[in-house]
């Protein structure tokens, strides 16, 4: 996500998070990134594979027979489902500290980087949103976008799952 919204390597949080998914990189030279260099393929295949890590040692666990096909939907289900959820987070995040940076008159820097991270989501909706001076109604209607996308996705991965069982 920080790829996507392009913030900077220096900002004083997102350093330390640049640093920690540095392993991200080793799977760099299988997947190239797109959309130069904002999506990172390789950050997506390794949430993918530790998605289906989970899922298959909570089946073990659990004592659930558990196919490769099943496992591949579940967790790849699971995988965009948790991110969009993310997503949804991000927001939400962003819509809150707008009001404590207006209310305080101050900006923490993590609260910099949640809005930094969720203009990207929210730019597209301010483009179709009608301007109405003071009052910004793209948020709500990414939010609402994102509950639509999130509540679609899990009625037809619930269809499709229970078809494989």
């Amino acid at each position: 996500m920080f790829q996507f919204a392009e913030i900077d390597k220096n900002h004083p949080y997102a350093k330390a998070t640049y640093n920690i998914s540095a392993v991200v990189s080793v799977f760099g030279r299988i997947f190239p990134d797109l959309d130069k260099g904002r999506i990172s393929l390789s950050a997506v295949v390794l949430m993918l594979l530790l998605t289906y890590i989970k899922i298959a040692g909570m089946a073990s666990i659990l004592g659930k027979p558990l196919d490769a096909l099943t496992l591949f939907f579940a967790g790849t289900l699971g995988g965009i489902l948790s991110f969009v959820s993310m997503l949804k987070y991000i927001v939400l995040g962003s819509v809150i500290f707008s009001w404590v940076i207006l209310l305080a008159n101050k900006m923490h820097p993590v609260m910099d980087l949640v809005m930094q991270m969720a203009e990207p989501i929210i730019a597209p909706f301010r483009r179709i949103t009608p301007n109405l001076g003071m009052f910004d109604f793209s948020t709500l209607v990414a939010i609402m976008a994102l509950a639509l996308i999130e509540l679609s996705i899990e009625i037809i991965g619930a269809n499709i799952l229970e078809r494989l069982s």
